[in-house]
Order: C-alpha cells, then structure tokens, then sequence
C-alpha cells in the first residue's frame, strides 16, 4: 500500500512539474512585456524581428511546456473510422481543440 502511495505522490509531482514549467514560461514571458512603457514598446517587444528575445523565450521555454503539458498521458493511438487507428500527437490535440475555419464565401 505504501508504494501505491509512494507512485501516485511522484506521478503528481510529475504533473505539478509540467505546470511549473509552463508557468516559469509564462513568467519570463510577462517579464520580458514588463519592460515596456507603452503600448507602441510592448508591441516591438513582441515582434520576434525588432526584439529576437521573445522568439528565443517562446520556442525554447512555452512551447517545449506546452508540448511536454499537452503529452502527458496521450495514448499512443487513437481510433479512426477509416484506417482503424492512428497514432496521437499533441499536435492533433490542438486540431482537434480548435474549431474549423468558415470557408471564405460564408465571410461575405
């Protein structure tokens, strides 16, 4: 009993860990938007061309979180009507989440 107590207390830190992670991100992130007077600096802050840090702390730090967040107890396949079975990604998570676009004739 006492290691079933002993996995489930590493499995949570585990997943405590994964949100650490994305949150340290999200600090370094508002951090680096902390520097800004206004809203014209905040805006060059954020353009990855004038202000490469903030494309250095998206790729290395929030996306790496986010991946390592959105893969945590991913199954390995995932049904599919046609082939029987596909193999899950957290990136067909994100498709998945993410509502279709409307065809650019119902725009109009």
């Amino acid at each position: 009993m006492a290691e079933a107590q002993s996995g489930t207390g590493q499995l949570q830190e585990q997943k405590k860990g994964l949100l650490v992670a994305v949150s340290a991100s999200v600090d370094k992130i508002i951090s680096h938007f902390g520097a800004a007077r206004n809203l014209v600096q905040k805006a060059q802050l954020g353009d990855s061309r004038l202000s490469p840090d903030v494309g250095h702390l998206v790729l290395t730090t929030l996306c790496p979180a986010l991946h390592a967040l959105v893969a945590d107890g991913l199954k390995p396949f995932q049904k599919d009507l046609i082939t029987g079975q596909r193999r899950s990604s957290p990136w067909s998570v994100v498709e998945a989440s993410v509502k279709p676009e409307r065809s650019a004739n119902s725009v109009r």
